[in-house]
């Protein structure tokens, strides 16, 4: 009789329905016999334990006679963690299967051996097909494949017809890692299937390909490149085909009606409307949209006496997602009278640099000048946040970054919320009450300059911007030290109050910041 292993065994009916408890890396323990609830008598045993006393168990996995256990009880299996610590140890598998006849299952083994001897096992292989599909609509793909990298004792990754990873079945690699992958060429001929080899800088791989009835493409699945795939990795990839395709179908499906509510998703997005991380990430491969860290967003004002249509910012989107000058996924919509764009590095990237954000504004503005000469944009961008749950966040800066424009803030319609310091806590503040602040610190030394045609506020403001230093101070207002120090003492004079004292100066800045910044 040719010797059977659990990993082969466990893909016949029923016992693909097993529970693996402990003792896994045994499963190239060879199977030759079965046993009911007795010691085993012959070597490579496959002892059937209808559970009574776990005593009992531990016998059974210390007898050098059994390779593999499995407990059958209609009673939900709660094991000491000590058998399971034994099992693992011992490197013998340890199963458990519910609601099962004992007997029943004793001839059924018995069958698959007769089968195995005589090279008939593959006949049955579609029993295990139709349990990873009643399995998917059961409980869902994610578990299916848990499952599935269970018995073929390695994670497969799942590509779609495009080769690009499915970040939510990225197998142990992270999605960083698989987008580095290389395809080779360079096929391998395995039965009826084609192996490729794809490689990254670390290691290489097995690319299983994916077919369904009708002969579409529809994916690959990855696996750790090993000397040579074994036929039962090849036949295990065969069953688990049907479902995944029926999976991928049915989120094409999914995609396309998910696709027309676009603008409905990104307003869940910018306004905080999605619970989780995993929850963002489905929903967006729905759309195929994929979200990174550092993610951050930027709103554009359209300024103009014209009417603003539909077509008009259908245009500007486009001007903003097609630019080359990004290396980012940007997603765009329209909010309350202006364009919001939602900026997704791409994974070489942790960040957009600046300079290279200015470039984009810069030649997308252009591109708006060109085409509707009478349209003023003023741009805002919020922060990047190491979360994508946090793109709410930066879109309320890149608004907050958008008023600024009213203070003079900004260069060339494009403002950074990170670049305006505290001037974007005083716009919480009503005008009147800013007012009132400055004229109360600055309000005399305004009026002596009106009355007597001096520059002192300006002198006060350039000694501030040099942080208190006199040499630098009097050679940017181009004046003598003793000039400076004697115009000083005159602002204290008026103001009564002594400049070396951290509040009055930190009120005097708040107040030049006011005045002057802020235009109030």
């Amino acid at each position: 009789m040719n010797l059977l292993t659990y990993e082969t065994l466990i893909t016949c009916s029923p016992l693909f329905q097993m529970d693996i408890l402990a003792g896994w890396k045994g499963r190239k323990n060879q199977c030759q016999h079965v046993v009911l609830d007795e010691m085993p008598r012959e070597e490579n045993s496959f002892v059937l334990f209808q559970i009574s006393d776990t005593s009992l168990l531990e016998k059974y996995l210390m007898d050098n006679h059994s390779s593999g256990i499995l407990i059958l009880s209609e009673q939900a299996c709660d094991l000491p963690s000590s058998i399971t610590r034994m099992a693992n140890d011992l490197k013998k598998p340890l199963f458990y299967l519910k609601n099962s006849s004992g007997e029943d299952l004793y001839k059924r083994i018995h069958e698959i051996f007769y089968l195995h001897d005589h090279k008939l096992l593959p006949m049955i292989r579609n029993d295990l097909t139709t349990y990873w599909l009643q399995l998917f609509y059961q409980k869902g793909l994610e578990h299916v494949m848990e499952r599935f990298n269970l018995f073929l004792g390695q994670e497969v990754s799942l590509f779609n017809n495009k080769k690009k990873v499915v970040p939510l079945f990225p197998g142990k690699c992270t999605v960083k890692d698989l987008k580095r992958l290389k395809w080779k060429d360079a096929e391998l001929e395995q039965g009826k299937r084609i192996l490729s080899i794809v490689h990254n800088e670390n290691a290489e791989f097995y690319s299983f390909e994916m077919i369904a009835p009708d002969g579409t493409n529809m994916g690959y699945l990855l696996f750790e490149k090993i000397s040579h795939p074994e036929d039962l990795t090849l036949q295990m990839l065969e069953t688990i085909v049907p479902t995944i395709v029926s999976w991928l179908k049915q989120s094409e499906m999914t995609k396309s009606i998910h696709l027309k509510y676009k603008d409905q998703f990104l307003f869940d997005i910018l306004h905080n409307n999605i619970d989780t991380e995993r929850e963002l990430i489905e929903l967006g491969q729905l759309r195929d949209m994929e979200f990174t860290p550092n993610t951050f967003v930027c709103s554009m004002n359209l300024n103009s006496h014209r009417t603003i249509t539909k077509e008009i910012v259908m245009d500007i989107q486009q001007f903003l997602i097609e630019n080359p000058l990004l290396e980012a996924n940007i997603f765009t919509t329209y909010l309350n009278h202006r364009i919001v764009a939602i900026v997704c590095p791409s994974t070489r990237n942790a960040s957009v640099a600046k300079n290279d954000l200015k470039l984009w504004i810069s030649s997308v503005q252009a591109q708006i000048q060109g085409k509707y000469s009478d349209i003023k944009t003023i741009v805002g961008v919020g922060r990047s946040h190491n979360s994508i749950l946090d793109i709410y966040k930066s879109f309320q800066e890149s608004k907050i970054a958008q008023q600024m424009e009213m203070y003079g803030l900004g260069t060339d319609g494009l403002i950074h919320y990170e670049d305006i310091g505290f001037v974007r806590l005083l716009t919480y503040i009503h005008y009147d009450l800013l007012r009132d602040f400055s004229l109360q610190y600055l309000g005399e030394l305004e009026k002596h300059d009106r009355e007597n045609g001096t520059e002192l506020v300006h002198t006060l403001s350039a000694y501030c911007a040099q942080n208190g230093d006199i040499a630098r101070s009097a050679e940017s207002l181009f004046i003598h030290q003793n000039t400076l120090r004697q115009r000083l003492r005159k602002i204290e004079s008026i103001l009564d109050m002594e400049l070396h004292q951290y509040t009055n100066l930190v009120n005097l800045i708040l107040s030049l910041k006011i005045s002057q910044d802020m235009n109030i």
